[in-house]
């Protein structure tokens, strides 16, 4: 398992590194040369030996002739804070050269931090039961990359001048996109190789997940008494809807005095509020799952991020609900709170290991009494979690339920009574969650 741990890990780094090193004909012939050399090894096959010949003095002149890089320039980005997972990330780049010569012909290019598998997440993945002797896993391993940049060519640089240009490159996964370094490059003249000049330049860029279409107003629940209203459920107060002024009577809270009203009429008046009825739902995000379900998860967070990119076009609140190394409860809509923050918590989610998913229930029971509906996106469709949608029926919450499955897979029914079916039940296939959303 380490051996295998250690072969992974080298050859992610190394196709990094040929990625870069390489253009697209050099990696064309790269791959040519491999294959002709496996072929090359009967003696009787004459040409594969010409066509090999040929090919191993294209690369050993493209390693000759490629130049010894050693131009200084100093880069300036100017990124945006935060990015979609699978849109383009378009940003502006300032070079700047530091030599005598005119600079022509120069590539510029990109280095992430990679998302590196650690030892146990790499054990997690193999197939549960039986020894790595085939090396087939239970779940395919992520991609090291982050983000797929391309080489960018740069207009030509005078000496000790400045250039601007356009970058872009394409974020794969959400969360932090750290910026290591950049890299200008110039190829061979035979277009194969690059020599390549790193520069250090670490920034961050926050990537929030994938969002889907939904319709606006696809919730479930009507208006309901919430105690504080809005600003209460901002977590500022205890105060109700404004209303307007009266005079003190005895008894009044000091903490409603409105003080400045007082200074200009000469006696004391107090702030009158009334109670607030709205819509408010829950946002429930299901994140307990094994190795093996890391894909689905990832489904499911960007199903929750596309109801939660809905807020602003509601008049009500949504509570996101989720249990990570801790609770977490995050309010936005009717101007308590920003969807961006909401989405930026939800870049961040991670899933859970542990089979707590009580510590799930607890948390949305005990918003129950304010809810007018809940919405909740699931990874499985077992007992604990009919158990949720059971309890929050029995509220007279109307629940929707959104469960996220393989690529043609199904729910298993097992044996559930009337109770535990939610008012809606959705199955999202992974790989067409635009469609299923669609549908809704």
């Amino acid at each position: 398992m380490r051996f295998l741990f250690w072969c992974y890990r080298r050859a992610a780094g190394m196709r990094r590194r040929l990625l870069r090193r390489l253009t697209p004909a050099g990696g064309l012939v790269l791959g040519a040369w491999c294959l002709i050399s496996m072929l090359a090894t009967n003696p009787g096959q004459t040409v594969a030996y010409q066509a090999w010949v040929l090919l191993t003095v294209l690369l050993l002149s493209a390693l000759a002739f490629a130049p010894v890089f050693r131009l200084q320039v100093r880069v300036d980005r100017a990124l945006p804070r935060l990015g979609t997972a699978g849109e383009p990330l378009r940003y502006r780049v300032r070079l700047q050269s530091l030599g005598r010569r005119v600079q022509h012909q120069l590539e510029f290019g990109e280095v992430f931090h990679g998302a590196h598998l650690d030892f146990q997440a790499f054990t997690d993945r193999l197939r549960p039961g039986r020894r790595n002797r085939t090396f087939k896993l239970s779940a395919p391993l992520p991609t090291p990359d982050l983000a797929r940049v391309r080489a960018i060519p740069v207009p030509t640089v005078p000496a000790g001048g400045t250039v601007e240009f356009a970058a872009e490159v394409l974020p794969l996964r959400r969360g932090p996109l750290r910026f290591v370094e950049v890299w200008v490059g110039r190829q061979d003249p035979l277009g194969l190789l690059r020599a390549i000049r790193k520069v250090p330049a670490p920034a961050n860029v926050l990537i929030l997940p994938r969002r889907y279409p939904v319709a606006p107003g696809a919730l479930p629940g009507a208006t309901r008494y919430q105690h504080g209203g809005v600003t209460f459920a901002s977590g500022i107060g205890e105060s109700e809807e404004f209303v307007g002024v009266r005079e003190y009577r005895r008894g009044d809270s000091l903490r409603n005095v409105h003080w400045r009203v007082s200074a200009r009429l000469g006696r004391p008046v107090v702030r009158e509020y009334q109670d607030e009825f709205f819509v408010r739902h829950a946002l429930v995000l299901d994140t307990f799952c094994d190795a093996s379900l890391d894909g689905l998860f990832e489904d499911a967070v960007s199903v929750a991020a596309s109801f939660a990119f809905t807020v602003p076009h509601q008049d009500s609140l949504l509570d996101l609900l989720f249990v990570g190394p801790g609770t977490v409860c995050v309010t936005a809509g009717r101007g308590v709170g920003h969807t961006e923050h909401m989405l930026e918590v939800l870049a961040c989610a991670q899933p859970c290991r542990d089979p707590r998913f009580d510590d799930l229930s607890n948390l949305v029971l005990s918003h129950g009494n304010r809810l007018s509906g809940c919405l909740i996106v699931l990874l499985d469709w077992d007992a604990p979690r009919r158990r949720l949608v059971a309890r929050l029926r029995a509220l007279r919450i109307p629940v929707w339920a959104l469960v996220v499955v393989p690529p043609g897979g199904a729910l298993d029914p097992g044996v559930s009574s009337a109770i535990e079916q939610p008012d809606r039940l959705v199955v999202l296939e992974s790989g067409r969650l635009a469609e299923g959303l669609r549908a809704l």
